[in-house]
């Protein structure tokens, strides 16, 4: 039987999310745009082609980086 919630940390922050969620549906649960961020998953960069297919797994440390335009 599969675990109604996993725990991971985003940010430095515990958060119970849905198992087998891809880093895709995570950003849309978050409510982070996608289109101005880069995401590390256990200390590996996952490229945004890869979002969809990338399964987070219990445990994991997740940072979400936003880039930020100024002049």
């Amino acid at each position: 039987m599969q675990p109604e919630f996993i725990s991971i940390w985003v940010n430095g922050e515990p958060k119970n999310v849905l198992p087998n969620q891809s880093v895709s549906a995570l950003l849309n649960t978050l409510k982070i745009t996608s289109d101005r961020v880069a995401v590390e998953l256990n200390k590996s960069i996952v490229r945004s082609r890869d979002w969809e297919k990338t399964i987070i797994p219990n445990g994991s440390q997740i940072e979400v980086v936003e880039f930020v335009g100024g002049g």
